[in-house]
């Protein structure tokens, strides 16, 4: 009996892709386990965004391999997600394969030989213990790649060839991720996703909506839609009169975008509770999109998009789509409908030439907007992007930290500032788990809350008989009573 360990690292986007990557390895006959010691094959979902989640990566390789040599026990090592390029395996794989044919035309692999029989992606020469890598697009080639390594047919049917109608395997009952597009057609200098991802790729209204259906009738009572740049979809497939690519914006002669178009469809299904999406960028941001937070009873009011940079010199060198002014204009919208609708994005700090004055609007970005979360990263060259090849990586480091520093202060101000404004409220939570008679889960505007069933200790009974009734994934009513620096406190109502 083979067993695999998968860890995943980075976004949403990642998380939905190894749940792919699982329902493949259970049917293919694998038993899934918690400690990469125990297995036969490891598989890590990489990340490539920051420079931190690639040496993680490759440190946990070496760790593998050298625990590895030192009991005697064979362990595949397999990379998938966006630090890889191309599908392929280790030049050792290929000595076999050319040495002897026969094998490979037992477990039928011939006719796969161009796709999967190369080492070209760049990883193999820096990490010679690596054995497998594989896009996540090529999924499909993951069962016939493993079946010529372990020798033997790993998984027979081999008919699905989409990797965006491949199945999921969720283990959250409750909340379900679904991949709606995949792929990145903007090219921000810094990023590698163009290269790694490919080109955008929509899928149709209705294969979504049905796998929506599914889930919920499962269970699920809150869908994230998630993609590169989700307000985007279908954009590739809608005629070009209606698309301005030049503004990167809807004209009016569309009535609705197709992303309006899909959540509406979503809001119609029946004991669905709650929709969220990311992530978002800001210049595919329309008002059909902004309005559908207010219109469609089942959108949650929150919303996570892509600001980067509060100056826009530094935008522009970013090859970002937006002004500052343009974001801030959408911010001011959303707070307008609701207050407590919740927004977090994305900040980079020292991007190339970024100076202090430029840092200064970062700044005033975090005081105008007082964003409820920022994901904050300091610069680092990602290699092969448009950024490493014509700007220098010129802020010194101590630089970046101390930009990072003063934004993770301002942050913690805004974050502390956004939550109290929410003591005192009635808010309805989605149960998320439980431990030591404590519950955890969030509000529709995606705040966490920690929360006990009854505020008096004392009540040990009507405390104990709460505990039995409330169940992890439930929807319960609880009253904010606390702030514990990020997070919210809570009495169950």
């Amino acid at each position: 009996m083979k067993k695999y360990f998968l860890q995943t690292f980075g976004c949403a986007m990642n998380s939905a892709d190894s749940e792919k990557v699982h329902m493949l390895m259970l049917q293919s006959g694998f038993v899934k386990v918690a400690d990469w010691k125990e297995a036969n094959l490891v598989i890590l979902n990489t990340c490539s965004v920051r420079q931190k989640w690639e040496d993680r990566v490759v440190w946990l390789l070496w760790e593998i391999k050298k625990y590895a040599k030192k009991t005697w026990k064979e362990i595949i090592t397999a990379l998938t997600g966006c630090m890889i390029r191309r599908t392929g395996m280790a030049e050792k794989y290929l000595s076999d394969y050319k040495r002897d044919r026969t094998k490979a035309k037992k477990i039928n692999l011939l006719k796969d030989s161009k796709e999967i029989f190369n080492n070209d992606d760049k990883l193999f020469p820096r990490l010679k213990t690596l054995d497998i890598v594989f896009r996540i697009e090529d999924l499909k080639y993951f069962p016939l790649i493993l079946s010529y390594i372990f020798k033997e047919p790993i998984w027979k049917d081999y008919a699905f060839s989409d990797y965006l109608k491949a199945k999921q395997l969720r283990e959250n009952p409750a909340q379900a991720t679904i991949i709606i597009q995949t792929g990145c057609d903007n090219y921000c200098t810094y990023c590698i996703v163009p290269y790694t991802r490919w080109k955008e790729s929509s899928r149709p209204i209705e294969e979504i909506v049905k796998e929506a259906k599914k889930v919920v009738a499962e269970g699920a009572k809150e869908i994230t839609l998630v993609g590169q740049n989700v307000n985007s979809y279908w954009k590739e497939f809608v005629d070009k009169k209606f698309w301005n690519k030049e503004k990167g914006k809807w004209n009016s002669g569309l009535e609705k975008s197709p992303f309006r178009q899909l959540l509406e469809e979503l809001n119609k299904i029946e004991w669905l509770d709650r929709i969220r999406f990311t992530s978002s960028n800001p210049h595919d941001m329309t008002q059909d999109i902004l309005d559908a937070h207010f219109e469609l009873p089942k959108m949650c009011n929150y919303l996570h998009f892509a600001l980067q940079s509060g100056n826009d010199e530094m935008l522009k060198k970013m090859n970002r789509k937006h002004t500052y002014k343009e974001f801030k204009k959408m911010v001011d919208y959303l707070r307008s409908k609701d207050p407590y609708f919740a927004i977090s994005t994305d900040i980079i700090v020292g991007f190339s030439w970024e100076s202090e004055e430029m840092f200064e609007g970062t700044v005033k970005a975090f005081k105008e907007c007082e964003f409820d979360f920022v994901y904050i990263a300091r610069y680092s060259v990602r290699k092969g992007t448009i950024a490493s090849k014509i700007y220098p990586d010129d802020v010194p480091e101590e630089i970046k930290a101390k930009r990072w520093h003063k934004l993770n202060d301002l942050l913690l101000e805004s974050i502390q500032k956004r939550n109290k404004m929410m003591i005192g409220r009635e808010e309805e939570i989605l149960v998320s788990w439980k431990k030591e008679g404590q519950f955890f889960g969030r509000t529709r505007n995606f705040k966490e809350v920690f929360f006990r069933p009854h505020p008096n200790p004392l009540l040990w009974e009507k405390r104990e008989q709460e505990q039995k009734e409330i169940k992890i994934w439930d929807i319960v009513k609880v009253k904010i009573t606390d702030l514990d620096k990020y997070v919210l406190k809570g009495e169950l109502i």
